[in-house]
């Protein structure tokens, strides 16, 4: 990569970074309006069992990052927060599998719903052709991410 190619990669990175502090802000309050309060790692949680659909908690911890018993405790509260659920597999009774519940599911609508609403007045304040051209580098920045969309989830079983 030449040092022009650097320099514009490097200067887009500082824009994304100013971007995803704008995201994230919204992203937090969005979690901050769920009907039950739960922590971003737990909403986070909830995004990749809805996504992803059950799994391990192996699994959940190497996705999130952290180990097995941070996940296993953030697991326990939306447990007890009637979020999720744990069943043992069919397949293999002493592995257990938690999958998000319908009230899991209608919290992730809500804080959607809400973050929805704070992009859309962000964008309104945009012209629509710098909303266009967003929407088509984000579409390809969240393909290289490896981030899925809404309409990718699994659909529950």
């Amino acid at each position: 990569m030449g040092h022009v190619a650097g320099s514009a990669l490097s200067e887009l990175a500082e824009e994304l970074g100013t971007t995803s502090r704008a995201l994230v802000a919204i992203a937090i309050d969005s979690v901050g309006a769920a009907p039950v309060e739960v922590t971003v790692a737990q909403h986070r949680l909830l995004v990749l069992l809805a996504a992803h659909g059950p799994q391990s908690i192996g699994a959940i911890a190497a996705r999130m990052g952290v180990n097995p018993s941070n996940a296993t405790r953030h697991c326990d509260r939306l447990e007890r927060l009637g979020l999720l659920a744990r069943r043992r597999s069919p397949e293999d009774a002493r592995v257990v599998r938690v999958e998000i519940s319908g009230a899991g599911t209608r919290l992730l609508d809500a804080v959607m719903a809400r973050r929805r609403e704070d992009i859309v007045q962000v964008l309104e304040r945009m012209g629509l052709a710098d909303a266009a051209a967003l929407t088509a580098a984000f579409r390809a920045f969240n393909d290289a991410a490896q981030e899925l969309s809404r309409d990718q989830w699994r659909e529950p079983s």
